[in-house]
């Protein structure tokens, strides 16, 4: 008996043959070459280090300042790349560098009398904890001496280093007069003291130090045009709100000689000791782990953060930034003039607060402001935070932002918030879904109208579940609005399903029409008034389906009685086709058509894509949406907000699809006011919070302009849908640009009743006594005088000026309707609206609208002869 091999032990055999024979590439050489470089980096950081433990204050005077007797003292220089000079870097604005700090620090905090506290680290109360985000204008001011690429030698100043793109305009070099500036400070919660050292070596700068990193994102909006991103290393000074802070590269090592850019000794003293112990442990990490880790530390390129044998070169940056004290106003203070103690403790307190949340009232927190100058040594030119005193408050206000727990907490609010909406929106898609339940109903709305409703919701709903696995603080709000666009998507999704399986017959006949059967009936008044009236009152009268005059006689006799269908009371539908189907008698045998030979077949007609394929396309349709998007922050800001906006109007146009599908169908409505009203304001509001909301919690540029026309895009789109309603779907419309469809809202005119035009039941007269017995009829009809009956069944009621009177066959109560003489005008608003009272089948017989509409629900068929209705 011979044995079976498992499917999994042979899978894992092919697979295990792929790893031996596949070639290993270049990975493996490269890991090791990497390691190699990390090594000879690090063994260059520990020399760095001992350069910064040895040396002192005023070690680094590149450009000393002339004596008064005309002697110039002996520059000095480090032995720190970037610092040696034979760099040639551009440090004869440093001094300036540190004038312009310290005149914004004085400026931010103002003396008491004539004493400028900020000197002595006892001012005015700043946030000991700078980590937020903050944002503003900046502009840009030429250094004293003129740098470009072509003056350096980065082959003989840093050696071993095969250089890209060092004969070319170097990156984040910012050639504009004005520009934007975004940065996300991430300050160490460990904050290192030194009060305890020996009488005389105290630094002055509060007694307090700690690490801090930033982010910076500079856009340089009048010159390139394109938006940098870099990251910053350096240390603050809580107690006086100074940061400062540095980049540092592969030919500039500015961590390692930031204490001699701080302003002054006692900056100095603080800074060294603080570096000297962190670096160190950085570097003792990164040789113990060399060959697993092997990303360059305090490396600012963002986007590549290994170690590389193949550099690019970019401007290097040095960032001086003072906090201003909070507002007293956003602090709620009861007296204007309060003491600093006051002020220390008070924001204190809401420190305390906000890192650990104990429940303290706080009306508000506030703002979290910095003034900033930025320089860089190798380009050679400042970039300073536009505001006062340069500038009048009102026009700009340095950089301004929320510290990062009121930042988490919005963030946390507007999720949750988002999440509601999303809710809401599954609410009206349940209520949407529960009154288009039928296949008549399901076939007005447009496929493409819930899909675009779908596919946002599904790329909400893979946002979320992205960012759910690394969030930390906003865990919970993550998850429930993964859960709600879940709801959202699935249920849209399967909404679309069965909107898909009902209209799908339609675009397959529509597309690939079969020459061997007959095209789809098509109802026209000029086939109804030629055959209604003798079908009508013809007592043997047999059911047929409604055919073109070129319909084969071979069909035509294939035509068999269809059985009277009454929606039962519980409205079980399947149930009684069902029975109504058994019920058919089956054909004979010669009227069975004989299969197709070899002469009569034709190829076979094209599928339309299954369900599974085009979602499978709306798949790979958001996924590409979204990369785009992810992509777009490092374009140009016109091209960013150009595609930004063309993606959100093209998703606001969702009822585009539904217009143009009642017109073709000659629908009036398809869904109700709640649902189009509820679902355009629902999804304008995401919309809303991110192009007019200034301080949203991703700080995207705002466009209320753009909003605006939006907004106006999809309530012009909502009219269109009411005057479909009101005037009708094709009102303006050219005839030859839609198909054939059956109006059911005619104009009645009396000089039409030779040619059939009017409605079975308004043709009969007095004389009209000799049908059928009548039933009884409505009491406003008896009240009308109602004296005979035709074969339809219906009662019929005397004329009355220019307004007939007949009982409808569903409600059994009157309809009056109005019949134009051949002098009277169908132009005028009343006409219009009285046509949406009554509706008239093709086989000529009335009903009041909203009871056919009601019967049509169910049953494409006439409540009285049982003739084929088209849709509407």
């Amino acid at each position: 008996m011979a044995s079976t091999q498992h499917p999994v032990a042979g899978l894992l055999f092919v697979l295990f043959l792929i790893w031996m024979l596949f070639p290993e590439g270049d990975n493996q050489s490269q890991s090791v070459a990497l390691s190699e470089l990390a090594d000879a980096r690090l063994d260059r950081y520990l020399d760095a280090l001992n350069i910064l433990n040895t040396t002192s204050w005023g070690d680094f005077a590149p450009h000393p300042a002339h004596h008064s007797s005309g002697d110039d003292t002996v520059s000095k220089h480090l032995n720190l790349t970037g610092f040696r000079q034979e760099d040639g870097f551009a440090w004869e604005d440093l001094d300036r560098f540190r004038e312009r700090g310290l005149r914004l620090s004085r400026q931010a905090v103002p003396p008491v009398g004539d004493r400028q506290l900020w000197d002595l680290a006892q001012g005015e109360a700043v946030w000991a904890n700078a980590s937020g985000t903050i944002r503003g204008e900046w502009i840009r001011r030429p250094g004293s001496v003129s740098r470009g690429h072509d003056s350096y030698n980065l082959s003989q100043s840093v050696p071993g280093m095969d250089w890209v793109g060092d004969k070319a305009d170097w990156a984040r070099n910012m050639t504009g007069k004005t520009g934007r500036m975004m940065l996300r400070l991430e300050g160490n919660k460990t904050i290192t003291k030194y009060d305890d050292l020996a009488k005389g070596t105290v630094p002055l700068s509060g007694g307090q130090i700690r690490n801090i990193k930033a982010t910076a994102s500079i856009e340089d909006t009048t010159g390139t045009g394109l938006n940098w991103e870099m990251r910053l290393w350096g240390v603050h000074w809580p107690r006086q709100g100074v940061v400062l802070l540095t980049t540092t590269s592969e030919k500039f090592e500015g961590i390692f000689g930031l204490p001699h850019l701080t302003p002054g000794p006692d900056f100095f003293l603080s800074s060294q000791m603080l570096l000297n112990q962190t670096l160190h442990q950085v570097v003792a990490k990164k040789q113990k782990n060399v060959n697993i880790d092997q990303n360059m530390p305090w490396n600012s390129d963002i986007d590549n953060p290994q170690y590389t044998s193949y550099p690019s070169p970019h401007c290097e940056y040095l960032m001086y930034a003072q906090v201003h004290p909070p507002i007293r106003q956003a602090l709620d203070w009861a007296a204007p003039s309060l003491d600093s103690m006051r002020s220390d403790d008070v924001i204190r307190a809401i420190e305390s607060e906000l890192q650990n949340p104990e429940g303290a009232p706080i009306h508000s927190v506030p703002t979290l402001k910095m003034s900033a100058v930025i320089y860089s040594p190798d380009c050679a030119f400042f970039l300073e935070t536009k505001g006062p005193p340069d500038f009048p408050p009102g026009e700009a206000d340095h950089l301004v932002g929320m510290k990062t727990e009121v930042h988490t907490h919005q963030v946390k609010t507007w999720m949750l918030i988002y999440a509601l909406v999303v809710l809401a929106q599954v609410r009206l898609l349940k209520n949407q879904m529960k009154e288009s339940f039928t296949p008549s109903t399901m076939g007005r709305i447009s496929f493409w109208t819930i899909s675009a409703m779908a596919v946002v919701d599904g790329m909400t709903f893979t946002a979320a579940a992205t960012w759910v696995s690394s969030a930390a603080a906003t865990f919970l709000p993550t998850l429930a609005l993964m859960f709600a666009s879940f709801l959202s998507m699935t249920i849209g999704g399967s909404f679309l399903a069965k909107i898909h399986e009902v209209q799908v017959p339609e675009s397959r006949t529509r597309r690939d029409p079969s020459p061997n059967m007959p095209p789809p009936p098509t109802y026209i008044a000029s086939r109804t008034n030629s055959l209604a009236t003798s079908e009508a009152l013809s007592p043997t009268r047999v059911e047929t389906t409604p055919m073109l005059p070129s319909t084969p006689a071979s069909s035509r006799s294939m035509r068999f009685p269809s059985q009277p269908f009454i929606v039962p009371s519980d409205q079980d539908v399947g149930a009684e086709i069902a029975d109504a189907a058994s019920a058919v008698p089956r054909p004979p045998p010669s009227a069975v058509p004989p299969p197709a030979t070899a002469q009569n077949t034709t190829q076979p007609a094209r599928q339309s894509p299954t369900f599974q394929a085009i979602i499978g396309r709306f798949i790979l349709f958001s996924l590409c949406i979204s990369f785009l998007a992810i992509s777009s922050s490092t374009w140009y800001p016109l091209a960013r907000s150009l595609f930004l906006n063309l993606c959100t109007f093209a998703y606001l146009s969702l009822w585009v699809p539904q217009i143009h599908r009642n017109t073709v169908r000659n629908c009036r409505r398809a869904m109700s006011w709640q649902f189009v009203i509820g679902q355009s304001v629902l999804r304008l509001l995401p919309v809303a919070y991110f192009w007019v909301k200034e301080d949203n919690f991703l700080y995207a540029r705002t466009d209320p302009l753009a909003f605006a026309l939006l907004c106006a895009w999809v309530w012009l789109q909502i009219l269109v849908l009411a005057a479909q309603e009101i005037v009708g779907p094709r009102f303006g419309v050219p005839a030859g640009w839609t198909p054939e469809a059956w109006d059911y809202h005619p104009v009645l005119r009396e000089d039409t009743v030779e040619a059939g035009g009017l409605p079975i039941g308004l043709l009969a007269t007095d004389d009209d006594d000799n049908g059928p017995a009548s039933r009884r009829g409505s009491a406003a009809t008896e009240k009308r005088g109602s004296v005979g009956s035709v074969g339809s069944g219906v009662s019929v009621g005397a004329a009355s000026g220019n307004t007939r009177a007949i009982d409808c066959a569903i409600c059994r109560e009157a309809l009056e309707v109005p019949v134009l003489t051949a002098s009277d005008e169908d132009s005028s608003v009343a006409n219009v609206f009285a046509r949406r009272l009554y509706m008239v089948t093709p086989c000529r017989h009335i009903f009041h609208t909203k009871c056919l509409e009601g019967w049509m629900r169910f049953r494409l068929q006439c409540p009285i002869c049982r003739e084929e209705l088209p849709p509407i």
